[in-house]
């Protein structure tokens, strides 16, 4: 039986978000290398990750987990780190979205896209 190429798709997620797709970026903070009462000032790191931003349809917002300002933002895997709801997302024209949900295309190991939730 043969296999599925899951690289393919993959590689082919990551060709159309970047054609389509904004520069932005996936911002995380890493605590200060201080003790735990006091860590110190946190380091700040953008890693540049070509976004498509997207809204809702009516039928996903359920007011509650997905409300109508919430976007939704593909992201392509080779941006060297997994998103997490720890991150923020950094738009083209500079907003500074809070990322609420991750989810994975990932069929079988290989990842094709983060689709995350993402809110101002």
């Amino acid at each position: 039986m043969p296999t599925f190429d899951y690289a393919r798709s993959a590689a082919t997620a990551e060709r159309l978000i970047r054609k389509f797709g904004a520069p932005g970026a996936i911002r995380r903070e890493t605590p200060g290398s201080g003790p735990s009462y006091d860590p110190g000032e946190p380091t700040i790191t953008d890693h540049p990750a070509p976004v498509v931003l997207t809204a809702y349809s009516n039928r996903e917002i359920d007011g509650q987990r997905i409300l109508s300002t919430d976007r939704k933002a593909l992201v392509e895997p080779a941006i060297g780190i997994e998103p997490t709801t720890s991150d923020l997302l950094v738009t083209a024209d500079g907003a500074i979205l809070t990322v609420v949900n991750v989810d994975l295309l990932r069929p079988a190991t290989t990842i094709v896209l983060f689709v995350l939730q993402v809110r101002a």
